[in-house]
């Protein structure tokens, strides 16, 4: 065993009250709550593990595991996190069934098609991690309402549709990873709200298109921010130069025109700015010496000076 995480009985008494559960003088002192098994298991998921119904933390990332998950696993109703990437898994068809759950990886198996219906109960998701697979189908229209969420990976699928307004009211977001899908119709002016967002990924997505909106600017926790290969159209904002703590801008490989905003020489933390591959022209800003940290800076193929 990797790892495993007991709790007091008494403890979990207290948490889960005594009418609920039918405690008896047989049930164990110390109660597993969380289980660790990684690089041990093949084939399917073990039934055995659906005894365990404190469960509420289990990781089984970077196993063989084949095939679905056990039908009994869907009664440990108490589980919070379950991380099962690096698998080779194909069916979760009735993960609803965990209405606790606040922590998913789904990452690097064998998924396809769209998401079981059953997901839209997942509404106490804080992170969602389902890069790396073939989901299919409008992911907003199902997780519109997950208020909880602070971080989204969804990156190397198929996922389409537009990115939804409602982004607005995920005012948890830290990280959102979109990159590699088929996502159209734009960034939505409402992910302003967002304020708390450090890391946001929509490369790739071929037919976003649209401008890049300016009150990415008012973002000002950002970090990391790719852009790239979206089709986007028009000025790169002036609204930039806010992002303080920005060190990663790419918006390459987009259809970008007009002078490079002088105000982004404000963004002082940059050390990657990745600018090649538009249709900017005019003279490169005096300012952007002001970007000591600059270690990389790319912006061939455009019409700069």
């Amino acid at each position: 065993w990797d790892e495993v995480q007991c709790e007091d009985k008494m403890d979990l008494m207290y948490e889960y009250g005594q009418d609920d559960i039918a405690w008896t003088d047989d049930t164990p002192e110390r109660i597993v709550t969380g289980l660790t098994l990684r690089q041990r298991l093949g084939g399917q998921i073990p039934d055995e593990l659906s005894l365990l119904s404190f469960l509420q933390y289990l990781d089984l990332e970077n196993n063989k595991l084949v095939g679905s998950l056990p039908s009994h696993m869907y009664e440990l109703h108490k589980l919070k996190t379950l991380f099962l990437s690096q698998n080779q898994l194909s069916n979760v068809d009735d993960i609803g069934e965990f209405k606790h759950l606040e922590h998913l990886s789904l990452s690097m198996n064998n998924f396809k098609g769209p998401l079981p219906a059953s997901f839209e109960n997942l509404k106490h998701l804080k992170t969602l991690d389902l890069h790396t697979n073939e989901f299919t189908g409008d992911l907003f229209q199902v997780i519109n309402d997950f208020e909880s969420l602070e971080t989204i990976d969804v990156a190397f699928n198929d996922f389409n549709g537009t990115l939804s307004p409602l982004v607005g009211n995920m005012a948890n977001l830290t990280t959102i990873l979109l990159g590699n899908n088929q996502f159209s119709g734009g960034i939505p002016e409402d992910i302003q709200f967002c304020k708390r967002l450090q890391d946001l990924s929509v490369e790739a997505n071929h037919d976003l298109g649209g401008i890049i909106p300016a009150v990415l600017g008012q973002l000002t926790s950002l970090v990391f921010l790719n852009l790239s290969t979206c089709g986007f159209k028009g000025p790169l904002p002036a609204s930039f130069g806010n992002l303080d703590k920005l060190k990663f801008l790419d918006v390459s490989f987009n259809n970008l025109d007009g002078a490079l905003p002088k105000e982004l020489g404000n963004a002082t933390s940059l050390t990657t700015l990745g600018l090649a591959y538009n249709e900017f022209e005019g003279l490169i800003p005096s300012e952007f010496g002001s970007l000591t940290n600059l270690k990389e800076l790319v912006s061939q193929n455009n019409n700069l000076k």
